[in-house]
């Protein structure tokens, strides 16, 4: 070994030290902040971000022979730089919003740095965007018609920027280091404790001996873990890493079994409690309590994941796969009796978001409770490197979270700068001339454009400014504009081209990313019709009388059931790509929940069309389960 090597690899081990140290001071500042109060936000967040930066630089070093040098620079400037926040901070009531020289160069190298360490960790998109938006504050004024501003110059967007609610140390990273980091950490010990492999062994004992049952697995330990976690990608290399080589191994293909971890994973974002922390986030923009929020999106996760679970059920009698062998299944009662303790940490964090207790005492419980069932269970994997191990990836699994969210925060900054949210409102409602089902399709598309390449969270708040106000003027309730935002923003990480939880599955299971995007946009398709459908039938957000709510349930099953019949295009035999074509609108108009002749007239144009399909269905011996 030379002296270069010797020297690089001394340098890694410094690295990945440093690592270390960086996520245990991280994970005990939130812990030491959730047990004993919050800082003031902008103290809250630019420690949490000078902790996060740091921890990306040494992550993602730069590849340039000054780089070392650059790095340190950087980091010494994010821990000056939250020094002078919190100074400043503290002095404004006295500043009068006049800002000095070295305030304005401060925040200036506080925007590029930001832009920096998110580039190196999340790509070009974001910043890109984040860039677009700078220029048009800084230019706007050049432009002719509505979306002319004012004439701001760089001394005065870039203090505001760094100082206001709206921008990188506000509202969107406040959320990062309030709430999804505590979330992010408390899977990550749940993970350590063995919690995940239980979840996919339980899920596998229940479904295994039915044909397909690998992928149903797949789909019900994806839900559970990814309601915790803050990124399907994430969820995806969590789960998929015990459940795509299962699938394979049963006879899907490789980009179906891909296809469905990504579906089952980006779920989680939707489904409640946690709702991967996007939760607290809807309730601290729009003021509604987070158990209305986690009521009203229940029945919507639940149409998804029956949608997804019942294609899955078709697509195995469609290629007739096997069930696994009876020597490879486990027992559910023998899996349950040995891990029942491991739904502990998930009973105690809905018993204490339930009975008031703010999220961060919640998740902190959480995980206390954890590290309990994972000594009790697990003991000989409870090790202090293993714990170590497990901040370090609560680190890493925030890391893309928070830098996504402190340039969504230079974004929202820019926007309420410039009044950009109100133009791009009113531009949504006159191209859409005030009709509420157009204004949603222009809407739907919107959000899937601009939540390309982000963090669902991230993505819902840059929507939430942008888009939710448009479909809200046009008739849309402040609860249904919401959710409708957030289920495209979620599903934005499964549409191509920019579909990083799709990447992710694609990769592990060693399938084309084009193929695997492709099954998943079938796979979801009930995640693209049910807002729409919920807009307009608030009883799917259980929002009406008894019965309604009730016949609504009914109807919504029933639908989903004939879009996946469509979709999977099988039904004791074959369909044709007719009958495929006519299945599909008849399943919407059984979800749709008003008017009753609506569902009614569904049913029976469903029920010819199977009927027609084969003929000999009620003389068929055979069963479609």
């Amino acid at each position: 070994m030379n002296n270069t090597e010797i020297e690089e690899r001394g340098h890694d081990n410094l690295n990945r030290k440093l690592m270390l140290l960086v996520a245990i001071i991280l994970s005990g500042f939130h812990i030491y902040t959730a047990s004993f109060g919050i800082l003031p936000g902008y103290a809250q967040s630019s420690i949490h971000w000078t902790l996060v930066g740091t921890f990306i630089i040494l992550i993602k070093p730069l590849k340039h022979k000054l780089g070392k040098f650059i790095d340190v620079l950087i980091i010494l400037f994010l821990f000056y730089g939250t020094y002078h926040q919190i100074k400043l901070q503290e002095m404004m009531i006295y500043s009068a919003g006049i800002f000095s020289k070295q305030d304005i160069i401060v925040s200036i190298i506080s925007i590029v740095i930001a832009l920096e360490i998110a580039r190196r960790l999340i790509g070009n998109i974001l910043p890109g965007l984040a860039i677009l938006f700078l220029v048009y504050a800084l230019f706007g004024n050049k432009l002719i018609g509505i979306l002319k501003t004012t004439r701001l110059s760089i001394n005065r967007v870039a203090p505001y920027l760094f100082t206001s609610s709206d921008g990188l140390f506000g509202q969107t990273l406040l959320v990062s280091a309030q709430f999804i980091f505590l979330f992010v950490l408390f899977g990550s010990i749940l993970n350590l404790t063995g919690a995940g492999e239980f979840f996919v062994n339980m899920a596998f004992s229940l479904t295994g001996r039915s044909k397909g049952g690998p992928a149903q697995a797949a789909i019900y330990s994806s839900m559970l873990m990814g309601t915790i976690n803050g990124s399907g990608a994430a969820n995806v290399v969590t789960t998929g890493t015990f459940t795509i080589p299962l699938m394979k191994k049963v006879g899907f293909r490789p980009s179906t079994s891909g296809a469905i971890e990504a579906v089952a994973s980006s779920g989680g974002q939707i489904m409640p409690p946690v709702m991967g922390a996007v939760a607290f986030l809807m309730s601290e923009l729009t003021g509604i309590e987070y158990a209305k929020i986690a009521k009203a999106a229940l029945v919507p996760a639940m149409l998804y994941y029956f949608t997804l679970s019942m294609s899955v059920f078709i697509l195995s009698r469609k290629h007739n796969i096997e069930p696994v062998p009876e020597e490879q299944m486990t027992n559910f009662k023998e899996t349950i009796k040995k891990g029942w303790l491991y739904f502990s940490p998930l009973i105690t964090l809905v018993y204490l978001l339930a009975t008031g207790y703010s999220a961060q005492k919640s998740a902190l419980g959480g995980i206390i409770v954890s590290l309990v069932v994972g000594i009790i269970l697990n003991r000989e994997n409870m090790t202090l490197k293993n714990l170590i191990d497990a901040l370090y990836d609560g680190a890493m699994g925030i890391a893309p979270i928070a830098a996504a969210c402190i340039l969504a925060g230079v974004i929202m900054g820019v926007i309420n700068l410039t009044g950009l949210g109100l133009k791009i409102s009113g531009i949504l409602e006159m191209l859409a001339g005030g009709r509420l089902l157009l204004g949603l399709v222009l809407a739907m598309l919107t959000s899937l454009v601009l939540g390309m390449g982000l963090p669902t969270s991230a993505a819902y708040m840059i929507l939430a400014v942008l888009v939710a106000p448009a479909i809200i003027n046009m008739g849309a309730s402040m609860m249904s504009a919401h959710l409708f935002i957030l289920y495209y923003g979620a599903l934005s990480t499964i549409t191509p081209p920019v579909a990083l939880s799709t990447f992710a599955a694609a990769g592990i299971a060693g399938a084309d990313i084009w193929e695997t995007g492709v099954d998943a946009m079938k796979l979801a398709a009930a995640g693209f019709i049910i807002p729409f459908i919920f807009v307009y039938s608030p009883e799917l957000l259980l929002d009406g009388t008894f019965w309604g709510i009730v016949i609504s349930l009914i109807t919504a099953l029933l639908g989903c059931t004939i879009i996946a019949i469509s979709l999977s295009g099988w039904f004791l035999k074959n369909l044709t790509r007719l009958s495929r074509i006519l299945l599909f609108p008849a399943g919407i108009m059984l979800i749709v929940s008003n008017p009753l002749i609506i569902n009614i007239v569904g049913l029976i144009f469903a029920s010819v069309i199977l009927l027609f399909e084969n003929k000999a269905l009620f003389k068929n011996k055979g069963s479609i389960f």
